[in-house]
């Protein structure tokens, strides 16, 4: 069995004037994993993103983050292990220039200047975005910002992959490269998570699910599971995706057996009620 990257543990946060964003939230995520932290706007997504990080501290319970609280001075250790990308690029681009906030973090952590040199070259042609080295990230669009954003992360080669909303905003051209690119970094063996109320794009964003509404834990669970869940989905305020509604009234008509969560599966399924008729 895989060792555990994540531990959450009866997690409490609340905010000043006693507003609760988590409310005794628990799981574990393994190495090599990807998982979507899923729920509404206002749900408390992004506070368990940043708790998850240690740039928040839990008010009871704990996170262990490789193995180590992240309350404690040796989680300091360990952020190069970790990169985290916002939901808005603009509260993590600060310098001048693209390739400044690219070498930003490993200057930080004090390594080589070739080394630095070599990995802020390979991200800038991993992402596609080498053209935009050498411009001010205030004139960028937003979703090159996301790029930057994501490759001022990626820099770093992180074991864990931390995300709010990654899609939240982009053109689907941007999606679909975003998409495959966290995914080629899971197939590496990165571990990604993910914060989201995309439902169209979890089936690819994710396979295991945790479901949250209003700072609980609702429910988790394989991503095919979840997405047929329409009572743990309308608990949490959430719509399923089309092809699963679609699918599931016709199922309830009796027209089809199965529920597919993509396209191409729903797709698949009909071709193949149609060559039985």
């Amino acid at each position: 069995m895989s060792s555990p990257v994540i531990e959450a543990k009866n997690v409490h946060f609340n905010y000043p004037a006693g507003v609760q964003a988590i409310n005794g939230v628990s799981f574990t995520v393994t190495k090599g994993e990807k998982v979507a932290i899923l729920g509404p706007n206002g749900s408390g997504k992004s506070t368990l993103i940043l708790l998850l990080a240690g740039l928040l501290t839990p008010q009871r319970g704990e996170i262990t983050v490789f193995e180590t609280k992240t309350n404690s001075k040796e989680f300091q250790k360990l952020r190069q292990r970790i990169g985290l990308v916002f939901q808005d690029p603009d509260d993590q681009l600060f310098t001048p220039s693209v390739i400044e906030d690219i070498e930003y973090g490993p200057k930080n952590l004090r390594l080589p200047e070739s080394d630095i040199k070599q990995r802020s070259t390979q991200i800038l042609s991993k992402i596609g975005i080498h053209h935009l080295k050498d411009r001010p990230p205030h004139r960028l669009s937003f979703g090159e910002k996301k790029k930057v954003s994501l490759a001022t992360a990626l820099v770093l080669k992180p074991e864990l992959l931390i995300l709010d909303e990654p899609t939240a905003n982009l053109d689907l051209a941007s999606r679909r490269g975003l998409i495959g690119m966290l995914n080629e970094l899971n197939s590496e063996g990165t571990t990604v998570v993910i914060s989201t109320h995309d439902v169209e794009a979890l089936p690819e964003l994710a396979d295991r699910v945790i479901v949250i509404s209003q700072g609980s834990m609702l429910g988790e669970g394989k991503t095919v599971k979840v997405l047929q869940d329409l009572k743990l989905l309308g608990a949490a305020g959430l719509e399923p995706p089309a092809i699963v509604k679609l699918f599931s009234e016709l199922k309830s008509a009796g027209i089809v057996d199965e529920v597919p969560i993509t396209l191409s599966a729903g797709l698949q399924e009909l071709c193949d009620r149609l060559k039985k008729k």
